[in-house]
């Protein structure tokens, strides 16, 4: 019966402590939910705010250009002071956007160059101008007048704004009453927009909680600002898995298509993989609005996005300080409770005491015990793999030692032989006629002695390469000197050599011929990789402490289990390879103190990088 009872109240106790911690979590989760509504409502007040103020900027600028039209077409104005008049504008409208203002006349755009712009870099014409214009620009018999026409963002390849995203804004001049009866027409006036400058102006420094920031795309989801440098000018879509790969953007990238870009208003969430300098898979709350823009000439809206995002940890700072009043009047109620339980409890539980202090007591003990016995057996694994590695080590040292005395003594031992076959094989060659079948037998037979002695030479030198002879050298006019060795070659194989030497680089300290055997070793096998032609660069920089070489090709590249066996002595994927070129040019650089590292593309090429110090 006791113990029923004490079963009885132990079971009240417990639906009391999850009836009180429960309506505590569904609380929490309820104010968690309003903050984040608010806090999302205060983002998205903060994007439209963005977006009213991107609109003014463009409003502001179509009213200075109507005022500019209306102004040099004014009959009190002079043709001659259009070009002062550019000039005025031109400054006054520089904060706002404007990188170029000109006016495209009347004449024809296949016969001379019809436009004239002013820029930070003075005057220019179409020619120059590297940008394609609203086709409005180039119907001057049928302008939209009185209409302000703005084109979308372009990225010009040259001219004064090449790689510069930037947008036409062109109007119709004014008929004057000599022309208002013709078929032609005065001419369009035409601003060119830098499109990054207006949207950093009215984003940069917008701060949503602590951390939040906000970001501009176009009518294509290209960022025209973002916190991120490296991001602006680049398609939300892809931009961000570079930076992050290992996480999934398909939300943010179906909001940014369905949302985003068809010009709606709201609020939602996403994944992120970074926010400023954190890096890690985190959820943000995103406020988004459309930036409302001037159709273009065909009648297709021009819309802009701006959102605001910042991480839910924002919000759960906000709510930091009620939760923690909510958590603490559950804790001092539930210790009340306890407490009474405790109470109530320990008069029945009394004859318990002694048996829980001995379990406990014992219990103590055997975690003690499990404890030390846990150090012991890591330690003990420690010291194991301690063991294995220094066992791997002197089995690899062993085995290297084995290969070079073995390589030693063969290479002295068939050395001599070789050459005498190979010079008897010369001399008989020369004793018989020029027709003589047995000829061709002489010559394979010298041949394959001389092979055998180089690569007798190669294990030589492998074994027991010489101690470099230091001399202070010009790493340049050392590339440039085994780069002529190629240049036949190259052009018979259709390989286009790039050479791109550093300004300044320093005089080192080296062996000439290991350096250069290192080299001819690199490049031969680069062209070697590129059978059907490619191209081969060459370049050397150089900083305080180190000189850099690299040798890129355009070959088939090297597969992964191939690179970590690279430079292993005898190792060669060639029919006919030693397998020591590589593991020689490795040892030689070694010996300078330096470094060879490699970094390859399967399909797409190799990169070798010599590093040797100053």
């Amino acid at each position: 019966m006791r113990k029923q009872f004490v079963i009885a109240i132990a079971a009240t106790f417990a639906l009391i402590s999850l009836a009180v911690f429960g309506l505590a979590f569904k609380a929490n989760l309820e104010l968690e939910r309003i903050v984040s509504e608010q806090f999302n409502e205060q983002q998205l007040g903060l994007t439209r705010q963005i977006s009213q103020d991107i609109e003014e900027n463009f409003r502001l600028l179509e009213q200075s250009l109507s005022l500019l039209a209306a102004q040099i077409t004014d009959p009190r104005t002079e043709n001659d002071r259009r070009h002062e008049t550019f000039e005025l504008y031109y400054p006054f409208l520089q904060d706002w956007g404007l990188i170029g203002i000109g006016i495209l006349s009347e004449s024809d755009p296949a016969e001379s160059p019809p436009l004239a712009l002013f820029t930070e870099q003075g005057w220019i014409n179409i020619s120059e101008l590297g940008m394609d214009l609203p086709p409005a620009a180039f119907n001057l018999h049928h302008p939209p007048h009185h209409q302000v026409s703005l084109g979308k963002t372009q990225k010009p390849s040259h001219g004064p704004f090449a790689q510069q995203w930037i947008m036409p804004m062109t109007l119709a001049l004014p008929l004057s009453p000599q022309t208002e009866n013709s078929r032609s027409s005065p001419g369009i006036v035409l601003f060119v927009l830098d499109a990054q400058i207006i949207a950093s102006r009215h984003a940069a420094g917008v701060r949503s909680g602590k951390t939040g920031y906000a970001w501009i795309i176009d009518h294509e989801g290209r960022f025209m600002f973002h916190v991120e440098e490296s991001f602006r000018g680049e398609t939300s879509f892809t931009v961000r898995s570079v930076r992050n790969p290992a996480i999934s953007y398909h939300r943010i990238n179906e909001l940014v298509d369905n949302r985003l870009l068809q010009g709606q208003e709201g609020t939602d969430w996403y994944t992120s993989g970074w926010h400023w300098h954190v890096t890690g898979e985190m959820r943000k709350l995103l406020a988004f609005s459309p930036i409302q823009l001037a159709s273009d000439v065909t009648g297709d809206p021009h819309i802009w996005s701006v959102g605001l995002a910042a991480p839910d940890t924002e919000v759960y700072g906000l709510m930091q300080p009620v939760v923690v009043r909510q958590w603490l009047l559950a804790g001092l109620f539930f210790i009340g409770l306890t407490i009474a339980f405790t109470a109530f409890l320990f008069i029945s539980l009394r004859w318990s005491e002694a048996l829980r202090r001995e379990v406990d007591k014992k219990t103590d003990h055997l975690q003690r015990s499990e404890a030390e016995l846990r150090q012991e057996r890591d330690k003990v694994q420690q010291s194991m793999e301690q063991l294995l590695q220094a066992q791997t080590k002197l089995l690899l040292a062993e085995r290297f030692a084995a290969i070079g005395e073995a390589a030693a003594h063969l290479s002295h031992e068939i050395k001599n032989p070789l050459m005498l076959m190979g010079g008897f094989a010369r001399q008989v060659q020369r004793t018989l006629p020029e027709d003589d079948a047995r000829t061709q037998k002489l010559e394979i037979i010298a041949g394959e002695a001389k092979r055998l002695e180089n690569l007798l030479l190669e294990v030589r030198e492998f074994t027991r390469p010489p101690q470099p002879r230091k001399v202070e050298t010009d790493i340049t006019e050392l590339i440039t000197e085994v780069i002529r060795l190629f240049q036949e070659q190259a052009a018979s194989q259709d390989i286009e050599c790039r050479l791109d030497m550093a300004p300044g680089i320093p005089r080192c300290m080296l062996d000439v011929d290991q350096i250069k055997q290192v080299l001819i070793n690199l490049i031969k096998n680069a062209m070697e990789a590129m059978a059907c032609g490619g191209k081969l660069g060459i370049a050397a920089s150089a900083d305080e402490r180190f000189v850099q070489i690299a040798i890129d090709d355009t070959g088939g590249g090297i597969p992964t289990e191939i690179m970590k066996k690279l430079f292993h002595p005898f190792f060669s994927t060639k029919p006919k390879g030693t397998g020591l070129g590589l593991a020689v040019s490795y040892k030689l650089v070694q010996d300078h103190g330096g470094d060879i590292t490699v970094q390859s593309t399967e399909g797409r090429g190799t990169r070798f990088t010599v590093t040797l110090p100053t």
